[in-house]
């Protein structure tokens, strides 16, 4: 009995090695085409030849769009196959590309999550792109880093109420409560995020609190609101159930 347990156990453990290492060797192989591609290769993807990745299904390139400081970010999103034990899996993927004066200076490739999985974030950002961050700091006046850009980004808030098929009129953003001039220092700092959609948040926040003259802004405070209007970068928006919709909100 014992000889039998023995083998039983090394024929499971040899089970979930290849599991966990088949989907670790086609991550790895993903990864290293993404970060040597540029935006033309990744969007020709479905013609690249892998060893360990069977397919890739569901591409989509949803945007490509200037934000602060003629900083381009283009958003694509797929899913790739692979094989465990024989069995066909897929995971989903979003890859961000960030390109400044026609230079590439960063990606970013976002994993979705299985239930109960931690999270998978690879990323690669070129020295250059500090000055993009510096240059935030200095119109925004704040004091932020490429950790605070990446979460920033990943934290994607779709920007419209009533979105889905419920409807739903959106309450809190990150667990802050809207229309509350308690939260206004929160809304300010939405104002000053990378993510265009909770900068877009943020401004409609301070706009209702304004015209209501329940709160004043200060100069800089000022200075960055009527910059995310002028600026009117486009923004992941909704319209009832269709979701995904890019475009710009002042028309």
């Amino acid at each position: 009995m014992k000889p039998l347990f023995s083998f039983l156990l090394v024929f499971f453990s040899l089970i979930v090695y290849c599991q966990e290492d088949n989907y670790d060797v086609a991550k790895k192989e993903f990864e290293k085409f993404i970060f040597s591609s540029d935006s033309i290769q990744i969007e020709n993807i479905k013609n690249e030849k892998f060893e360990n990745i069977l397919d890739i299904q569901n591409f989509y390139h949803p945007i490509t769009r200037t934000l602060d400081f003629g900083l381009k970010e283009s958003i694509y999103e797929l899913r790739f196959m692979y094989s465990v034990n024989r069995i066909l899996r897929g995971r989903g993927v979003k890859i961000f590309l960030f390109y400044q004066d026609g230079k590439n200076v960063g990606k970013i490739i976002d994993y979705y999550q299985y239930e109960n999985e931690a999270k998978q974030i690879s990323s690669k950002f070129d020295i250059t792109f500090n000055k993009y961050i510096v240059k935030h700091n200095f119109f925004y006046n704040t004091k932020t880093n490429g950790d605070i850009f990446l979460k920033d980004i990943l934290n994607r808030e779709v920007y419209g109420d009533g979105c889905g098929y419920e409807m739903t009129i959106t309450r809190k953003i990150d667990d802050v409560e809207r229309d509350n001039v308690e939260n206004v220092e929160k809304y300010i700092e939405w104002m000053k995020s990378y993510n265009p959609e909770l900068q877009m948040w943020g401004y409609s926040e301070i706009y209702k609190l304004l015209k209501n003259n329940f709160i004043e802004v200060d100069s800089e405070e000022l200075k960055i609101f009527n910059h995310i209007k002028k600026r009117n970068l486009v923004i992941e928006t909704c319209s009832g159930c269709t979701l995904g919709i890019f475009e710009k909100i002042f028309k």
